[in-house]
């Protein structure tokens, strides 16, 4: 009877766990760099994008890499949404059940991102 009780809490911590971000056809463009100030030093900042992936209920489902790849997804769709094609990202943050970054979004022209 008590492995009922743990199979439902299993259920209902996997039914509150949110999906991995996926990207968009107008993301996957934007470029991501770290630590290459040259190649922003021309370009038109945007403004500043954060994106996080886990919670800590449920990042033993996600593997780092996952919630890593959702975490930069979702700035690259932020990204797109202020016109930005390049994001240059700052140091992650040390979390143990989530991915949290932050980055600058940059116009550099490299493609032609609608506004």
């Amino acid at each position: 009877m008590h492995y009922k009780k743990i199979l439902l809490g299993f259920f209902m911590s996997a039914s509150l766990s949110g999906c991995i971000t996926f990207p968009t056809e107008e993301s996957r463009k934007v470029q991501v760099i770290w630590d290459e100030t040259e190649r922003v030093a021309q370009c038109e900042r945007k403004g500043t994008v954060y994106g996080s992936e886990g919670h800590f209920y449920d990042f033993w489902l996600h593997s780092d890499r996952d919630m890593l790849w959702g975490a930069v997804n979702q700035m690259s769709i932020k990204a797109v949404a202020m016109g930005a094609d390049t994001l240059y990202l700052y140091q992650p943050f040390n979390f143990s059940s989530s991915v949290t970054l932050m980055a600058n979004a940059y116009q550099c022209g490299t493609e032609q991102v609608p506004q």
